[in-house]
């Protein structure tokens, strides 16, 4: 039934949402959980995705509002404490050229066109797919460095909603009925939400890609 109604159209037609409240409220959760605009989500979607990690249960909403800048609230605090750990910062900086290095697992990098760092054990692309997209076809030679390599039919947001968590509850949940693996040591009722949800649960090895060997997310 809401599979071919938009989100927006919902709320701000069907539910009868005030302007205010949805740029305020609804908007923003639709771009932190489903990310995506109300217009380009359908109201499934998007009320699914508001049922697993908001409605659920009263701990199930996790977003929060920064209350000041969030470059001296969250983005300064964090890069003083990975520099602690002896992490650079290169701040106006970027990569101008990338390679593999010859008879090696290793990469071979240029910042500024200038200053060349050898060794490099593994490079990470902080991008959407859409703009993989754009950077691939671009510049051809990240395609050969790359893996997956079929970035053409990767379209919009391919990640709903990342939560990690370094430590494995002492309860294993099972029957979880998603992916290949049906036990989960996340917290149960993060777990559980896995049953209760339309969602689309994928464990581990999903598409026989090496870099999700380990990983399991959700599909909405």
């Amino acid at each position: 039934r809401y599979d071919k109604v938009s989100a927006e159209n919902l709320f701000r037609s069907a539910a009868g949402i005030t302007p205010t409240l949805y740029k305020e409220l609804v908007s923003p959760l639709l771009h932190v959980l489903p990310m995506t605009p109300g217009y380009d989500c359908s109201a499934a979607a998007a009320l699914s995705c508001f049922h697993v990690f908001a409605l659920q249960s009263r701990g199930a909403f996790d977003v929060r509002w920064c209350r000041g800048a969030i470059t001296e609230k969250i983005f300064n605090p964090w890069a003083e404490k990975l520099q602690t750990s002896d992490v650079q910062i290169r701040g106006s900086s970027k990569v101008t050229a990338l390679s593999n290095k010859e008879g090696s697992e290793k990469f071979k990098i240029t910042i500024n066109e200038d200053e060349t760092i050898d060794d490099v054990d593994a490079v990470v692309f902080a991008v959407g797919a859409t703009s993989m997209k754009k950077l691939v076809k671009d510049c051809p030679p990240v395609e050969d460095v790359s893996e997956p390599t079929d970035f053409d039919s990767a379209r919009g947001v391919t990640c709903v909603a990342v939560r990690l968590f370094l430590r494995p509850h002492d309860i294993v949940s099972k029957n979880l009925l998603g992916g290949m693996h049906g036990e989960s040591q996340l917290p149960p009722k993060v777990a559980n939400a896995m049953k209760d949800s339309p969602a689309i649960v994928c464990g581990p090895n999903v598409g026989q890609i090496e870099q999700l060997a380990e990983t399991g997310f959700c599909i909405y």
